[in-house]
């Protein structure tokens, strides 16, 4: 083999190494930068994790930042553990008695995240002892109308009159002497002040729904969905997810929720990154 042919075989050897080397440092580089980066984002994702459970619930979201990161892993949540009853869109189902979670309506608390907190960790009639249970729907048809009450029932026609009264409360045309003996009725036997309210609009200390604002967890609002509501009684579920789920994601799927009925919530951006 000629000098030069082992001269030109030596350059390619070299030029070979070199360029695997270049390459080499080229691959060492970006792995140390896609290192740099993931360790910077979980940094910053662990600091507003924190951030969140520090935080009070409702001052969260006047806090932007903290609050898109929160509500885009609690849509993750909701998909997983509410969606099945409540819907993809969270507008419940009012044949199941499923709420609306888009609305301003609330049937326990203000809508407060505090509140949304607190059916998400311990539900409604879950068996928790922390959780919502007093108002429970007698079933009026039945010969004992609730279990531990003493409630006597009411006949067809007094349920009628109820609905003549509550519909007469709500601004709706109703037989006058049908709606008085409605009011002697939930005022008296029937004792739905105890939960309703004396002027029928409710409790939402106790989940006790408002009964004259047009706006119906159960049914349409027509006189047969509300005399089915007071004939057979109404007991409703929500599963309690404390214990089952961390109180990070808790209070991400409760913000997550808050978002729902405030989708234009003005905010002013005081998080930090």
């Amino acid at each position: 083999m000629s000098t030069r042919r082992i001269t030109n075989l030596v350059r390619r050897l070299w030029t070979s190494v070199t360029t695997r080397r270049q390459v080499g440092w080229l691959l060492w580089i970006g792995a140390a930068a896609v290192l740099v980066l993931v360790g910077s984002w979980l940094i910053t994702s662990g600091r507003r994790e924190a951030q969140i459970l520090r935080s009070d619930p409702d001052a969260i979201p006047a806090q932007a930042r903290l609050m898109d990161f929160a509500v885009a892993r609690g849509a993750g949540v909701f998909r997983g553990q509410c969606a099945g009853c409540h819907g993809a869109d969270g507008k419940g189902s009012p044949a199941r008695g499923v709420p609306d979670l888009t609305d301003s309506d609330w049937l326990y608390g203000s809508g407060q995240v505090r509140d949304i907190e607190k059916v998400a960790y311990y539900g409604v009639r879950a068996h928790n002892p922390r959780g919502w249970s007093l108002a429970v729907m007698p079933a009026f048809a039945q010969p004992v109308p609730a279990a531990g009450e003493k409630l006597a029932p009411l006949s067809p026609g007094e349920i009628q009159a109820v609905i003549a009264y509550l519909q007469s409360r709500a601004g709706h045309a109703a037989d006058p002497a049908a709606a008085e003996a409605g009011r002697a009725i939930f005022s008296g036997k029937g004792g739905c002040y105890d939960c309703h309210a004396n002027d029928a609009k409710g409790d939402p200390a106790i989940g006790a729904p408002n009964l004259v604002d047009g706006i119906w967890l159960y049914g349409d609002g027509s006189r047969q969905a509300i005399f089915d509501s007071i004939a057979y009684g109404r007991q409703g579920v929500c599963p309690a997810r404390a214990g089952r789920l961390s109180a990070l994601r808790l209070r991400e799927v409760s913000l997550y929720v808050f978002a729902l009925s405030h989708r234009s919530r003005p905010h002013s951006d005081t998080s930090r990154p």
